[in-house]
């Protein structure tokens, strides 16, 4: 990840890095959903390797949300 992409962890690892305050907008209930890139990868290998009968849309992703408070 680009550490100026804006997003919400490479922000945080950005501003811990730095020793600065981590910054959370509004009052951090806002949600996201994370996923490791292999896993991200391994679907998109395995959507590619599968049979002509399947198609799309197909998610790929966690569905499991998260608070940026959590995070």
């Amino acid at each position: 990840m680009h550490p100026k992409d804006g997003r919400v962890v490479s922000n945080f690892i950005v501003q811990a890095i730095k020793g600065t305050d981590i910054t959370v907008f509004g009052n951090g209930s806002q949600t996201r959903s994370f996923c490791y890139v292999d896993d991200l990868i391994n679907g998109m290998l395995n959507m590619m390797d599968s049979d002509d009968s399947v198609v799309g849309p197909i998610n790929l992703g966690n569905p499991n949300e998260f608070s940026i408070l959590e995070l």
